[in-house]
């Protein structure tokens, strides 16, 4: 004879509103201190001091008054005011290509040309905060917005190098291929294809123009209908020489 255990039935628990809204009727009062329904009927006002009084709530009392308010552990408006100038500040910085050394006499200007401003006396933002500001914040938003309008249009390539002038000793030929691989990564990193360039600027040195194995060459072999813009720096200095030598041809004859 097979034994069959009787399965236990589940019941589930469902919370209940009136649970919070229980009421004791008009007898009783309700203590915010120590979250207690107490009853009023016999002594009224009496009962009511004899329990503010008491042992139990008097502890309750003390405990509330070493206990910190939640809203202190969050900044107040003027703090959010001056972060809020601050990340403003960080934008103008990057907007207007400014050194990030200015940041340091703005930080001491800004409370002496506003004396009466809050957010001017809270205000600090030297130049480490704006170049963590413009790295981790600005710019990966500015390149996602960026990136999100290339990835569905046609885009072209603008490449240059620094023109940092310090002693370095790199022993390494093929810089154009490092080039090339890093330009690949970036567009690849945001989603980019090759296929949606059109045209590619740079600067005309060897490892950029090189016809044989310059970094041009090698983004034409994929894609050849890259066009080569050239130099946009050089083309706008011959302009502007050109433009000044006709200039002058037509100023110093009306000046005699």
């Amino acid at each position: 004879m097979s034994e069959f255990k009787a399965k236990r039935i589940k019941r589930d628990c469902n919370f209940d509103k009136n649970w919070v809204k229980e009421l004791h009727g008009n007898t009783y009062a309700r203590c915010t201190l120590c979250c207690s329904n107490f009853s009023i009927s016999h002594g009224g006002r009496n009962d009511v001091t004899t329990h503010v009084h008491g042992k139990h709530n008097m502890e309750m009392a003390k405990a509330a008054s070493s206990s910190r308010c939640i809203s202190s552990m969050f900044k107040p408006n003027k703090a959010a005011a001056a972060i809020k100038a601050e990340a403003v500040w960080s934008m103008f910085v990057a907007k207007h290509n400014l050194t990030l050394l200015t940041s340091d006499h703005a930080n001491k200007l800004f409370p002496k040309m506003f004396p009466d401003s809050e957010i001017a006396k809270q205000f600090s933002c030297g130049r480490t905060k704006p170049t963590a500001v413009v790295k981790q914040a600005l710019a990966p938003h500015s390149l996602s917005k960026v990136a999100s309008v290339a990835s569905n249009s046609s885009f072209s390539l603008l490449m240059d190098g620094s023109n940092d002038k310090t002693d370095k000793s790199c022993i390494i030929l093929e810089w154009q291929l490092i080039f090339f691989a890093a330009l690949k990564s970036s567009l690849e990193s945001q989603g980019l294809q090759f296929s949606y360039a059109m045209a590619f600027m740079c600067d005309t040195t060897n490892v950029m123009k090189g016809a044989r194995s310059g970094v041009q060459k090698l983004l034409k072999d994929g894609h050849l209908h890259l066009y080569d813009v050239g130099c946009i720096c050089h083309l706008a200095d011959l302009t502007q020489q050109e433009e000044t030598r006709i200039l002058r041809s037509m100023v110093l004859p009306f000046h005699n």
